[in-house]
């Protein structure tokens, strides 16, 4: 008997009256209108409350409907150069001294090199974006890192190397006069400086696995790999990264163009920078360690000598105001401004 009256008791005190029902189904209602109301009149950001995640079906969509930005003609390297010295002439005055006159003429070419490269690489439908220390030199500079920087770096999303090579080589005829040349490394190619050009120009052969992760791969042989490299620079292996923290690409200033980089920050924000989270890298410039010839080893560079606001008034760095756009200044001269980083649409 108890057990019979214990279990018709509960079933039937479980079950809502159809006036429960009918409130709860009032009060769903007005809370999703509450919801959407919220929404729209004050446009929040949903992407802001969680990180964006692209699925298979998302990539697919983007690739069809979305084909690679082409970058735009890219300007000769008299114009660049020419771009180059106007804004010198707004920090330093009248006269461009010998010395800076060779740095900007260098500066040009490798900017020209870059565009044109970038350009090739997009004519092949590769992916291409600037990666690593391009990536802050663009953020924070609007170009090439000012100080204790002697390479572009660029992340290549294919291991086609006959597209690759043929886009370096297409590349290098716009200026033979410089002579220039290029060659494998474990981590893709390299483009090395000359007397006229200052710069390296590494290619890092990147590798998207199912549109989910990202890492460098390189030439992915036993003897030639990014891992390998990463094992000897750092003595640990390459990072994977999430794919929507590549993809897609936005657009920042670099030289005198805009040119494709990393959808987030996040690549900057890893141990080559030494992983202490967000706008570590606009706080604290120049390397981590230096290599010391005599006694052929790494020397640890003390955080004192890093600090980036003690650079203000020697290079140009990049400040964003209110309204977004971004001033390039040095001190409290403004040599330009543009809109700031945008998505490749």
């Amino acid at each position: 008997g108890n057990v019979h009256g214990n279990v018709h008791g509960n079933v039937h005190g479980n079950v809502p009256s159809p006036k429960w029902e009918r409130n709860r189904l009032i009060g769903i209602i007005a809370l999703t209108t509450v919801i959407v109301i919220v929404f729209f009149a004050f446009n929040v950001d949903i992407t802001s409350w969680a990180p964006t995640k692209h699925t298979m079906k998302d990539v697919e969509d983007i690739d069809r409907k979305e084909p690679i930005q082409m970058l735009q003609a890219v300007p000769t390297v008299a114009k660049i150069e020419s771009t180059l010295q106007r804004e010198h002439l707004k920090v330093h005055g009248d006269f461009v001294v010998e010395e800076a006159n060779l740095r900007l003429k260098s500066l040009a070419h490798t900017y020209a090199l870059t565009y044109k490269l970038i350009q090739e690489l997009q004519k092949q439908q590769i992916n291409v974006t600037l990666t690593f220390g391009s990536h802050i030199g663009a953020l924070r500079h609007h170009g090439v890192i000012p100080f204790e920087e002697k390479d572009v770096d660029v992340a290549v999303f294919s291991n086609d190397t006959v597209k690759i090579k043929k886009a370096i080589r297409t590349t290098l005829d716009t200026q033979p006069h410089l002579n220039l040349t290029f060659g494998e490394s474990d981590f893709g190619f390299q483009i090395p400086p000359t007397k006229e050009l200052h710069t390296y120009i590494d290619l890092w052969m990147f590798k998207d696995f199912e549109s989910e992760k990202v890492m460098c791969v390189g030439h992915q042989l036993p003897q030639k790999s990014c891992a390998r490299w990463y094992k000897w620079f750092h003595a640990k292996k390459p990072p994977i990264y999430r794919y929507d923290a590549w993809f897609p690409f936005r657009t920042e200033m670099f030289g005198t163009e805009r040119v494709p980089i990393p959808a987030t920050n996040i690549p900057i924000e890893s141990f080559h920078f030494d992983n202490r989270g967000p706008n570590f890298w606009n706080t604290t410039c120049g390397p981590s360690r230096r290599w010391n010839e005599t006694k052929e080893s790494w020397t640890k560079v003390d955080m004192s000598e890093r600090k980036c606001s003690d650079k203000y008034n020697i290079y140009p760095f990049v400040f964003k105001k209110k309204n977004g756009v971004e001033q390039l200044r040095q001190g409290s001269v403004v040599i330009h401004e543009v809109a700031g980083v945008s998505s490749l649409t």
